[in-house]
C-alpha cells in the first residue's frame, strides 16, 4: 500500500538526497534541484509490495529511490537491485509502449515519484541549459546500464561456453 506524505522538503530522507545529489540531477543547481525534487510526490511502500509491474501502460513515471531497496525482475528473473539515488523509469519524458520491468521493494522503501506533465513544466519553467543538464546525466547514466547489461551478457555467454560438453 503506497502512502503519500505531506511537508516533502521537511522530510528526512528529502534532505539526504538534497545532501547526496543523485546522477541523474547532478550539476543542477541548489534550487534547481529543489525545484526538481519539488515536482515529485514522495510515496512509501511495504516490504514485498509490487511498485510496478512488467507490461504496465504507466510509462509517464519514473521513481526517485530515498530509501530502501528496491530489485528489478524481467520475466520472473531478478536482474538488478536500486538502491537510494537510483532512478527506475528515468526514460518516462521519451517512452511509448509498456514498462520493461516489474519492480518489487525489499525493503521499506521511500521513493519520490515524478509524472510526466509535472516534470515537463519544471522545465518549462527553467533556462533551457537545465534541461540540457538533465539530457546529459540521462545519456550517461543509460550508457553505464549499457556497458553493465554488456558485461553481464558476456560473463553469462562464458559460463554457457564453459558448461558445453566438448564435441567429439
Amino acid at each position: 500500500m503506497e502512502n503519500s506524505i505531506p511537508n516533502l522538503m521537511q522530510h528526512d530522507r528529502i534532505q539526504y538526497i538534497l545532501n547526496n545529489i543523485p546522477s541523474l540531477l547532478r550539476k543542477f543547481s541548489p534550487e534547481d534541484l529543489r525545484g526538481f525534487l519539488m515536482s515529485g510526490e514522495l510515496v512509501l511502500y511495504h516490504r514485498d509490495q509490487i511498485i510496478l509491474k512488467e507490461s504496465s501502460d504507466r510509462i509517464d513515471e519514473a521513481w526517485l529511490i530515498a530509501d530502501g531497496r528496491v530489485s528489478i525482475w524481467k520475466d520472473g528473473v531478478e536482474v538488478a537491485q536500486q538502491v537510494p539515488g537510483d532512478f527506475i523509469g528515468e526514460t518516462f519524458l521519451f517512452s511509448k509502449g509498456t514498462r520493461s520491468a516489474t519492480v518489487k521493494s525489499d525493503t521499506e522503501v521511500a521513493m519520490l515519484r515524478f509524472e510526466r506533465d509535472n516534470v515537463l513544466q519544471f522545465f518549462r519553467n527553467r533556462p533551457e541549459r537545465v534541461f540540457k543538464i538533465f539530457i546529459m546525466n540521462l545519456l550517461e547514466i543509460q550508457q553505464q546500464k549499457i556497458t553493465s547489461m554488456n558485461n553481464q551478457v558476456s560473463r553469462l555467454k562464458k559460463k554457457l561456453l564453459e558448461n558445453q560438453p566438448e564435441s567429439e
